[in-house]
């Protein structure tokens, strides 16, 4: 009954008729096939990129690909799914036997993970990109972004055991100099492909909850014109590092050696993050971007 419905495309009067039971037991029957998993209804989404925007946007910066995402259902979450599914079949088209990953946290790569496919390939290494040990009780996810890229790949581990930001320059290049992390950041400047996500500048920020900063010091960075971060590193609108000193405080790959990847690919959405997605792009630290339609038209708008 249930193939004669949704696979024949049979009405339900004519199933009635053909099985001699009323058209009502038909429908009571077939609810409880897809109650009982006997049927299974799975929604596709078109994801074609919006090609013009994504043009305009690679062409603008020089990007290596932009991939731009049709707003179907807007809500963040639905946005952020079908991103991380469009990374997915990116991902799959670019590791190769032998290469390094480096990988941040966020709200935005858990999206990523969720929709990883297992991966055929070999010797693969994935490195967390900044550290990710938090000051309070919030938790950053970056183990379990590790470790869902790790199961995909197959790959060997490096996490970054300690907080993204310290209190002082003096700390943050002694944590650097550990044989551990040392050894981790060397693989982070080796990574072939780094896969990110981009911040925005605003008491929302996940660096605010997870008690990085102290009172007033977010205010004074908010001041000195910060958009957005990368690997816990802030930027202004023109692209520029927002605060030196608070930069010389982060533990983690810095920005100039993002930019040098082969793909430096960063996944954002959001109309709220176009400024911070904009200013990543003007500093040149991203050659591969997969944006929201939403966000896309905001960034260009910013451009004129």
């Amino acid at each position: 009954m249930a193939r004669l419905y949704y696979e024949f495309g049979c009405k339900q009067d004519e199933i009635a008729e053909r099985e001699g039971i009323s058209r009502s037991k038909v429908s009571r029957l077939l609810d409880r096939a897809i109650k009982e998993g006997i049927v299974k209804i799975e929604i596709v989404y078109p994801l074609q990129p919006v090609h013009e925007l994504a043009e305009s946007l690679r062409e603008y910066f020089g990007l290596k690909k932009v991939v731009v995402i049709p707003v179907i259902v807007d809500h963040p979450d639905a946005v952020r799914d079908d991103l991380g599914r469009a990374v997915n079949s990116f991902l799959g088209e670019i590791v190769e036997d032998g290469d390094i990953i480096g990988v941040s946290w966020g709200t935005t790569l858990p999206f990523v993970v969720k929709h990883l496919d297992q991966y055929h390939v070999k010797n693969v290494t994935v490195v967390q990109l900044n550290g990710g040990v938090t000051k309070n009780y919030l938790s950053t996810q970056s183990g379990s972004i590790v470790e869902g890229f790790v199961k995909s790949f197959n790959a060997v581990p490096y996490m970054l055991p300690a907080p993204t930001i310290v209190d002082s320059t003096e700390l943050a290049q002694a944590i650097s100099a550990d044989s551990n992390v040392r050894q981790t950041l060397e693989l982070a400047r080796r990574a072939r492909i780094a896969v990110f996500g981009i911040g925005r500048a605003s008491y929302d920020s996940i660096l605010v909850q997870a008690g990085y900063f102290k009172h007033g010091e977010y205010e004074e960075l908010l001041r000195k014109g910060a958009v957005g971060d990368i690997c816990s590193r802030f930027f202004r609108l023109d692209g520029n590092i927002a605060d030196p000193e608070l930069n010389q405080r982060t533990v983690g790959i810095t920005l100039e050696d993002l930019a040098r990847k082969e793909y430096a690919i960063a996944v954002a959405n959001g109309v709220e993050k176009a400024e911070a997605i904009t200013g990543a792009l003007r500093g040149r630290y991203i050659n591969t971007l997969f944006i929201d339609e939403a966000a896309a038209q905001r960034c260009l708008e910013l451009l004129e």
